[in-house]
């Protein structure tokens, strides 16, 4: 009897149908993060209605701060310090405008640059 190295051709098929199987799905899972990325318009509209939920959550801990009857004008960066979002270079810059409506109780956000 032989001594066999190697393996045989069904262990070797069975490898590369796994092998395909895998590069598939990181195939399909890196175009449809790649085809999120192409679209910058979409990305910052999603940002910023990010950003104005946050800022809402933050007036509404520090009530007492925002119920006046002007506006109140922060930037993006306090809210990410506060906690309530993850620190990124893009707030530095971007201001939210907290508006407070007596009639509803309720804050009112929006994203101004």
């Amino acid at each position: 009897m032989k001594n066999q190295k190697g393996y045989t051709i069904p262990e070797l098929l069975v490898v590369m149908v796994v092998v395909g199987i895998i590069a598939i799905v990181c195939i399909v899972k890196v175009s449809f993060a790649f085809s999120e990325i192409s679209n910058p318009e979409e990305q910052k509209e999603k940002t910023e209605r990010l950003v104005e939920l946050a800022s809402e959550t933050y007036a509404k801990s520090k009530e007492d701060e925002f119920k006046k009857e002007e506006d109140t004008y922060i930037f993006a960066k306090e809210v990410a310090q506060a906690g309530f979002l993850f620190e990124r270079d893009e707030y530095n810059s971007m201001k939210v405008k907290i508006s407070y409506d007596k009639e509803t109780d309720t804050f009112k956000t929006e994203v101004v640059e």
